[in-house]
């Protein structure tokens, strides 16, 4: 415990080292020093002094990790610790106990993770040790004992897994550790249901053959794929099996693990293994490691969340600053709310688009046009920030048990977008019908014939219509688009979004019934009186018979409920349709038997214990 570790003083004098040996070596009471050199002294708590000589660091196929130190009186010996399977092979057959395999299993069971050590003299003085490989050192020692340690899950675990269970999201344990200590804790977790029976894939034989077990060490025979889904069954299995069952059919190792939950004694390589076959699947993997022996499996992943400071944050792309597997579902929170933001945002400049296609089609058709500063407030004020805002979106507090959809093309896009399109045609042509039907409205009233000059041929009520209602169009659709649904936070929560949609309703409105400065500035409901300087001209006089756009209180009033109508009408479509029905058919539609779309998130156990 003092001696078989790789820790090391920092320059502020903290250990420094993988925490289940920090923690072992502190509860020895043992003193580290540390020269210029990197030569380790220890001082035992009894008083005693030893030299590490020299260290060979865990090996994930061995199992093993040891450390060869020179006592006071001088004397070399070799410790070493490592899985109870690894040591056994490594110790004489005298030195180990009856009940060695059953105290394995026992302490597995119960949840416990156990370090088998052992030991040895060397006949070797300080400077011939430096010389020995592994293989010398590592063979005919002497069983020691076990130091057990209790796995206790941290508080907040059968939370986060029930939440990534409620997100359509399977967890699943890889772990280097026992299989029946991952299963206990897959149980005290919820990763196992109480009311699921489990088939163990125990050990396989040279010839390939599994052998599959029950609970309560019976042996089994693995049910089909088939009668799996239909039973409340769930699988655990050994790295080498594992191993085993690509070798026979990785199409039939990729059938399984969706119903694999535990994965023990898994090597570095079994870990990419597990993952490489989610991902070939067509899986969406997520991996949460915190040692070098996850950098693999991190990197194999898709999203790769690393649960330390050291090695495996090199090679993922996250890192949890508060080291806890709750990062986990804040990821998945984020990036669903950042793609239904991005989606939202996308749909928005597809209208956008269109209801400036629209719009060109109308000035054509009326040979009329907006003036300068409407086209600055239509192409730039309001469709970039109100694109820029709906990606503002805070996530939903909790996993949403369908993901949002990626497709850019797809129905539920599409069924968006055409609906919030055909509905702003609809309520435009109401517009301008409603135009053309007042008594006092007179088509092409202008003098010019020149319809290529924007001063002149935009002063003129065709114009003023189409940009009071297809200008709010730019802002209302925006906030049809900025319903949280079930991935992003409740609309009122974007509070940037909140903002300048409000102002610029207010200000909208203002400029459609109230005649002064501000509605000159846009050429509506303007007399010359009234006029403002354009972009790149000073102040043009109203280039019309009338001198003048200002239209009639009550039809000025009647384009307000209009663009009221229509903002409940696309918002409506978006909420009660597209969100409401419309998800409903498509995830009947997008309904499958089987586990190829939904997403996996993998961890190894020791990352979620203390």
């Amino acid at each position: 415990m003092a001696t078989c570790h790789n820790l090391k003083l920092s320059s502020k004098g903290l250990l420094v080292g993988n925490n289940v040996d920090h923690n072992m070596f502190v509860a020895t009471g043992t003193d580290l020093s540390q020269s210029s050199d990197g030569s380790v002294s220890l001082t035992l708590n009894d008083g005693t002094c030893v030299t590490v000589l020299k260290r060979f660091e865990f090996d994930h196929h061995r199992m093993t990790q040891s450390a060869i130190v020179q006592r006071s009186d001088g004397t070399v010996c070799v410790f070493v610790k490592g899985s109870g399977e690894s040591i056994e092979r490594l110790c004489l057959r005298n030195t180990i106990p009856e009940n060695f395999y059953n105290n394995l299993e026992n302490a597995a069971k119960q949840g416990i993770y156990q370090i088998s050590l052992a030991m040895k003299e060397l006949n070797y003085d300080a400077k011939s040790v430096v010389t020995l490989s592994r293989d010398n050192v590592e063979n005919g020692l002497t069983f020691v004992g076990f130091i057990n340690f209790k796995n206790q899950l941290r508080e907040d675990t059968p939370d986060v897994l029930a939440q990534l269970g409620a997100g359509d999201v399977i967890s699943t344990m890889v772990t280097g550790d026992n299989t029946l200590t991952g299963i206990n804790i897959a149980r005290e977790a919820g990763l196992i249901k109480e009311d699921e029976e489990i088939i163990f894939g125990k050990s396989v034989d040279s010839a390939g053959i599994i052998t599959w077990v029950n609970e309560d060490g019976d042996v089994t025979s693995l049910p089909s794929v088939g009668k799996i889904k239909n039973r409340s069954i769930a699988l655990a299995v050994t790295g080498k099996v594992w191993a085993a069952l690509n070798a026979e059919s990785q199409g039939n190792a990729s059938a399984l693990a969706p119903f694999i939950r535990v994965f023990g004694r898994c090597t570095p390589l079994d870990k990419v293994s597990v993952i490489e076959s989610f991902v070939s699947n067509g899986t969406t993997c997520c991996m949460v490691g915190d040692g070098g022996n996850d950098c693999g499996a991190l990197k194999a992943a898709h999203i790769g969340i690393a649960l330390s400071d050291a090695e495996a944050s090199v090679v993922a792309p996250f890192t949890s600053l508060d080291k806890s597997i709750t990062s986990v579902v804040e990821v998945l929170k984020e990036g669903r709310c950042a793609l239904a933001s991005a989606l939202a945002s996308y749909k928005y400049m597809i209208i956008y688009g269109q209801v400036e296609s629209i719009n060109q089609i109308a000035n054509a058709y009326f040979s009329v046009t907006f003036h300068e500063w409407c086209w600055v407030f239509m192409d730039g004020i309001w469709m970039m920030s109100m694109a820029f805002a709906l990606s503002l979106a805070h996530a939903e507090t909790r996993l949403s048990p369908k993901r949002p959809t990626s497709s850019l093309l797809g129905a539920h896009t599409m069924f968006s977008a055409l609906g919030v399109l055909v509905t702003n045609f609809i309520f435009t042509c109401i517009a301008l019908g409603l135009l053309t039907s007042q008594d006092w409205y007179s088509c092409r009233k202008w003098d010019s014939t020149d319809i290529s000059n924007i001063t002149l041929i935009g002063d003129n009520y065709e114009a003023s219509v189409l940009f009071i209602v297809t200008g709010y169009q730019y802002i209302s659709t925006a906030m049809a688009f900025n319903f949280g649904y079930t991935h992003r936070a409740s609309w009122w929560k974007n509070y940037v979004f909140v903002s300048l949609a409000s102002i610029y309703t207010i200000v909208h409105f203002l400029a459609t019934v109230w005649p002064s400065k501000l509605s000159c500035l846009w050429r509506l409901n303007c007399t010359n009186e009234n006029v403002v300087p354009a972009v790149t001209a000073s102040r043009i006089p109203i280039n019309n018979v009338f001198n003048t756009t200002v239209m009639p209180l009550g039809f000025r009033i009647e384009l307000i409920v209009i663009m009221v109508f229509n903002t409940i009408a696309i918002m409506s479509w978006e909420y009660f349709f597209v969100n409401g029905v419309g998800k409903k058919i498509a995830a009947r539609l997008n309904k499958k038997s089987d586990f190829s779309n939904q997403p996996a998130y993998l961890l190894d156990h020791q990352d979620d214990v203390v």
